[in-house]
């Protein structure tokens, strides 16, 4: 038999305990004699009787042999004495390991162990794990929970240290609003107070919630104890769901779109965009049944959906956001166009190129524009007919041109040809494009006869770019989990988005060039979602990040904003830095 076989392990122990452990075995079990026994595994005879001697006075003589094997990784946590007596006595009083860590948590919260040091402390004790309870039962056992503080704002002679775990780089965003003139713009929009929170504050408040990527606002009341999130608004802590909730039933239409204008004669003003805009729908699906509701086509999801329909307007070099309109009907899409021109006109800013689909505008409608001396790049709408012919066309006649595509270019076949169409009373150019022999050929119709052909497919091209703000709105700013189908308030919301999307893009045009295409869950992972140490005094606001992969960058673009005066953190100037430690 080979030596490594299992029977040789039994038959020549290598390990010292095993040797002996077997020599043991054969003197007390099998009954051979000391000679025999010293023989076999090479003891002397005198170490056979000294050894089975002090066996018979081992109290344990399997601790002696039979060892567990020691733990991987690090030792567990041990708490003190009094902590752990207080553990057993809780776990006698029949609660669970939950609503342990909840009865500590209340009574020390510096020094409650987590869930998981409590399960070692039961499992070491002997306690075995309790029975499945129901939602009734855990209630009766009267598991006490942590209040959240009332809303309130700051107290300007105040001082105090407290730490931020979630979204402390929001505070970041401060000297972009004061730079900008934002809170000002917030001031005069006209929303209303409460009798115990200011309307910058409120309106702050939602602000905050959709920079740190909060889902719904009922749904995880966390941020009620965040103090990072409410310095960013100003208060002590944020208000609860159902304050924000019954605000936001107080607020018009009028309200939201004076804040739009606001902003838009901001950028306007600061010359951060240009006499392009590229207009676009998107669809917020509403997951319920409402009979005010219509149904919206989806391209995300490949059908109509029961939804809202919002109207956006971005500006292609810097990404800001121009306007917001959730008040759209199918009725009245075709007039969005139109409607954007106006609003801009009355906020100071005059676009002088648009670039839209074939939703925006009637024929009739892209005369106006003409007449007004409005360039636009639309998309026709495919007819059978139109499709057929197009698809005759001999390959020959097209151009190869390069356009801009998501990661690089990619060449496009494309032509051009000057056409009437009823209703808008004069020639059009229009760019028929191959994209594909499995898909229908795509029509441009524009009034720019001057522009050259491979200068207008890149400028229909960049309109592709404001798909994908329409996508972070549904997901990152949490456009497709409406808690309401009534227009107004998702109008508030979408208004608010807006804000919250601008921040983050005044935010990028200030950081090195690599960063300026993030898109918004990018920036916030990088950038907000950090923790922070905050020291508050009279006059002063010091916030201390935690070490990060891209802080220098954040501190770099932070240093040409400056350290402004926040007036509603009670007139401290904030000043913000990397921490020494992590």
């Amino acid at each position: 038999m080979p030596s490594d076989s299992p029977a040789d392990f039994f038959r020549n122990p290598r390990h010292p305990l095993q040797r002996r452990y077997e020599m043991l075995r054969a003197f007390f079990f099998e009954g051979l004699t000391a000679e025999a026994v010293a023989k076999r595994f090479g003891y002397a005879v005198g170490s056979v009787y000294a050894i089975t001697r002090d066996f018979r006075h081992w109290h344990d003589p399997a601790a002696h042999f039979f060892r567990a094997p020691p733990a991987r990784g690090r030792p567990p946590a041990q708490p003190d004495e009094d902590i752990r007596r207080r553990i057993v006595q809780l776990r006698k009083a029949n609660l669970s390991v939950p609503d342990i860590r909840a009865r500590l948590l209340a009574a020390a919260p510096d020094s409650a162990p987590s869930e998981r040091v409590i399960g070692n402390v039961l499992r070491e004790e002997g306690f075995a794990r309790l029975p499945r309870r129901t939602r009734s039962e855990r209630a009766a056992a009267g598991t006490p929970r942590l209040p959240a503080p009332a809303s309130a704002v700051l107290d300007r002679q105040a001082r105090e240290e407290f730490s931020c775990e979630r979204a402390a780089g929001a505070l970041c965003l401060l000297p972009w609003i004061r730079r900008y003139g934002l809170d000002q713009a917030i001031a005069a929009a006209g929303f209303p107070a409460t009798r115990t929170l200011p309307a910058l504050q409120a309106v702050l408040a939602f602000v905050a919630l959709k920079l740190s990527d909060v889902r719904r606002y009922s749904a995880d009341d966390l941020w009620c104890l965040d103090r990072g999130l409410g310095l960013f608004a100003g208060l002590n802590v944020l208000p609860k769901s159902a304050t924000l909730s019954a605000y936001s039933d107080r607020t018009t239409r009028a309200m939201h779109q004076s804040l739009l204008g606001s902003l838009a004669g901001v950028w306007s003003a600061r010359q951060l965009v240009g006499d392009t805009a590229n207009l676009d729908f998107a669809t917020l699906p509403h997951w319920g049944s409402d009979e005010t509701l219509e149904r919206h086509w989806s391209g995300t999801r490949g059908r109509s959906l029961v939804s809202l329909a919002a109207a956006l307007a971005q500006d292609p070099d810097s990404g800001l956001l121009l306007h917001a309109d959730a008040s759209m009907r199918n009725a009245t899409s075709d007039g969005a166009a139109l409607e954007f021109l106006d609003f801009s006109r009355r906020h100071g800013a005059q676009p002088r190129f648009l670039v839209f689909d074939s939703r925006f505008a009637t024929y009739a409608q892209l005369a106006r524009l003409d007449r007004e001396g409005i360039r636009f790049l639309t998309v026709r709408r495919r007819g059978r007919r139109l499709v057929e012919t197009a698809r005759a066309l001999d390959s020959s006649s097209f151009r190869q041109l390069r356009v801009p595509a998501a990661a690089s270019t990619r060449l496009v076949p494309a032509r051009e040809d000057t056409v009437r169409l009823h209703g808008f009373g004069g020639e059009l150019r229009q760019i028929t494009v191959r994209r594909g022999s499995l898909r229908r050929p795509s029509f441009l119709l524009t009034n720019d006869f001057d522009s050259s052909l491979p200068a207008l497919l890149r400028h229909y091209a960049r309109r592709w770019l404001i798909e994908k703000p329409l996508s972070e709105q549904l997901s990152f700013f949490h456009l497709n989990r409406l808690s309401s189908s009534m227009v107004i308030k998702v109008d508030f919301d979408l208004a608010v988005t807006v804000l919250a999307h601008n921040l983050l893009r005044l935010l990028a045009l200030d950081l090195p060039a690599a960063y300026r295409r993030l898109s918004a869950r990018s920036l916030s992972d990088r950038f907000l979602c950090n923790a922070a140490e905050i020291a508050l005094a009279p006059g002063t606001c010091r916030v201390s990040l935690k070490k990060q992969r891209d802080l220098p960058a954040l501190l770099e673009a932070l240093a040409s904003v400056g350290t402004p005066s926040i007036p509603w953190i009670g007139d401290r100037r904030i000043s913000i830095h990397g921490a020494t430690r992590s």
